[in-house]
């Protein structure tokens, strides 16, 4: 029965199966089918697992290498259109784009102050003004604001006007 174990193929152990008469040895070598049936489809499960393996990394690169032949080809596009332009769209357009810049930085810093303002004002009417008289006192400072606030509405609207007539004027 040494023999039986050794054995890996199931064709084989078939027929030994086919033509064992004796109940034991039957039983011996249906087990050691088995056996081997089970270690045959694992490894047969195994294979595919890495077959579907390669195949999904074979797809990843591809995809990948689809994706940075694309980014290559949007750079070279790129770069051409920006060859084709003049030198004074170029200059325009860096124009644009300080002036953009300077508009930006311009508002940000009005923003800030104003920011500011508000706080510090905040601070010093409310607290100066604890009482019966309080609302009055809230809706005194309201008006305060919004008249401050369109004065600095306003000036930025003037400033940016000198801004963007002056812009214009460079091109």
């Amino acid at each position: 029965m040494a023999s039986v174990n050794s054995i890996e193929d199931e064709v084989e152990l078939q027929k030994m199966l086919s033509a064992a008469k004796d109940p034991e040895e039957r039983k011996i070598i249906r087990t050691r089918l088995l056996e081997v049936k089970k270690t045959n489809s694992e490894k047969r499960e195994k294979e595919r697992v890495q077959r579907e393996q390669r195949r999904d990394d074979d797809i990843k690169r591809r995809s990948q290498a689809q994706v940075e032949e694309n980014l290559q080809r949007m750079k070279i596009f790129e770069e051409t259109a920006k060859s084709f332009g003049t030198k004074i769209e170029t200059q325009a357009d860096k124009l644009k784009e300080q002036a953009l810049k300077d508009k930006q930085a311009y508002i940000e810093k009005e923003r800030k102050a104003e920011l500011a303002r508000i706080e510090t004002s905040a601070k010093q009417h409310l607290s100066a003004s604890i009482g019966e008289d309080r609302n009055e006192a809230f809706t005194k400072q309201r008006q305060q604001w919004a008249v401050e606030d369109k004065k600095v509405e306003d000036k930025n609207l003037k400033d940016l006007s000198k801004f963007t007539s002056n812009t214009m004027s460079k091109q």
